[in-house]
């Protein structure tokens, strides 16, 4: 595949609901999303995912795994990188995050997702399976 730009991470519980994050002004309709952030400078993928959750959730994630690389655009070659964890312990959310919900895949329909995240939560789901 291409060059990773992106790292994200599907954190998930004990019986497979996923943790997704509302941001931004309250009064404006809710998108959520997985956690996640661009890599800078010589991050590793690793590195920036666990950035990533340290601002976010101010927490550590246990059991972290590579999960799947989507392509972000074809032409570049930039792709994301998708992984895997568990949370062992209370979350803080950072101040830009204004919602956070356990969701099943029966309930993905309930929400709207930024960009591709929707897809790549059902492609979690189906490998749950």
């Amino acid at each position: 595949m291409g060059k990773v730009v992106k790292c994200s991470i599907i954190i998930c519980d004990d019986f497979n609901a996923v943790l997704i994050a509302a941001r931004g002004k309250k009064k404006i309709q809710k998108v959520w999303s997985i956690f996640g952030k661009e890599i800078k400078g010589k991050e590793t993928s690793e590195q920036c995912v666990s950035k990533a959750i340290d601002k976010d959730l101010n927490c550590t994630i246990f059991d972290l795994t590579p999960f799947k690389e989507y392509v972000l655009d074809s032409e570049s070659g930039d792709t994301l990188f998708v992984y895997t964890g568990k949370l062992k312990h209370y979350i803080n959310t950072h101040k830009d995050i204004n919602q956070v919900k356990w969701v099943t895949e029966r309930e993905l329909d309930m929400y709207e997702f930024i960009s591709n995240e929707k897809e790549i939560l059902i492609d979690f789901f189906k490998s749950m399976k």
